[in-house]
């Protein structure tokens, strides 16, 4: 079992001596489900660790209790705060309606990147679009990533998520609610075992199906974390918007001045090149991302470290 979980040898040696290894699969209010090789249970968590256990973490049981965290490999952050662990790849799920949105994806994309997790847009009811193989191409262009467009009505699609789910790899299925990642697990379960919800007509806005992250092992080996439905989660810093703006990044070299904003400087290569809304939404996650991390500065190392980072 801690093979099929994902279990390796650089794992066992980061396992404390006399513990027992797990993986967390589901989080209730102060206790997690654990599953390993003869351990399927809903054990507390003891002592001070430093931080709590969230699921897709390995941990370290003794005496009935979680005991220790392993040092996580990848983590989707919200605000800092750690939602999954030791995720390989992120499923963007947005789906084709109304409420596609390319800057909402590119805040997803950079949050997956800044996590050191690989991004995969998944653009959801595909039925739903005259023309979605344009919409990928669309997308691919803007947020610089493979994007896969699928339906679960006329079950299209689903074959070339399955390929990009692989035995033994985490993925982590992340998108707003309503766009269809309860249905779409159920899909790739085979079975009815997340409720699902209908959108709102009025706007295509989603409600919750799903209130808590579980972790799931699929016929094919791959593992897969579903996730509550999250509009508009903050940057905890800038790791990721270089590569997520990697056309901007790269132009910007082309700038005639070294500190050019792109916005009114003669000789700017950027301006004119890239669409003016990515222009805005990187500036935008800039600014959110830097102001994020001093105040981060500012409550671990105190006003020193947070007027260097203002001045910088």
């Amino acid at each position: 079992m801690l093979l099929d979980l994902g279990w390796d040898d650089d794992w066992a040696a980061r396992l404390p001596a006399g513990m027992r290894a797990a993986r967390v699969v589901a989080v209730h209010r102060g206790r997690v489900q654990v599953l390993g090789d003869d351990v399927d249970d809903l054990v507390p968590v003891g002592g001070a660790l430093p931080e709590p256990p969230v699921v897709g973490d390995w941990v370290g049981l003794l005496d009935g209790a979680v005991r220790a965290v392993l040092p996580r490999r990848t983590s989707l952050d919200r605000e800092g705060d750690a939602l999954v662990a030791n995720v390989d790849l992120a499923l963007l799920a947005t789906s084709l309606n109304r409420d596609l949105n390319l800057r909402r994806l590119e805040r997803f994309v950079a949050l997956a990147r800044a996590g050191r997790i690989e991004p995969l847009v998944v653009l959801t009811k595909g039925d739903l679009s005259p023309d979605p193989e344009a919409e990928v191409e669309r997308v691919r262009e803007r947020v610089g990533t493979d994007v896969i467009a699928l339906s679960a009505q006329e079950e299209s699609g689903l074959d070339a998520l399955r390929a990009a789910l692989v035995p033994r790899r985490t993925a982590v299925l992340v998108g707003m609610s309503g766009v269809g990642k309860s249905t779409l697990v159920n899909l790739l379960l085979g079975e009815e075992r997340q409720r699902t919800l209908t959108v709102r007509e009025h706007d295509d806005r989603g409600r919750h199906a799903t209130t808590h992250r579980e972790l799931f092992v699929l016929d094919g080996g791959a593992l897969l974390i579903d996730t509550p439905g999250v509009r508009r989660p903050a940057l905890a810093g800038t790791e990721g918007l270089e590569e997520t703006f990697a056309d901007i990044e790269e132009l910007a070299t082309q700038c005639r001045f070294g500190d050019c904003k792109h916005e009114d400087e003669p000789g700017c290569a950027v301006r004119g090149t890239v669409p003016a809304d990515r222009i805005d939404s990187w500036r935008k996650l800039q600014r959110e991302g830097s102001d994020a991390q001093t105040r981060r500065a500012w409550q671990r190392d105190g006003p020193r470290e947070y007027r260097r980072l203002k001045r910088s």
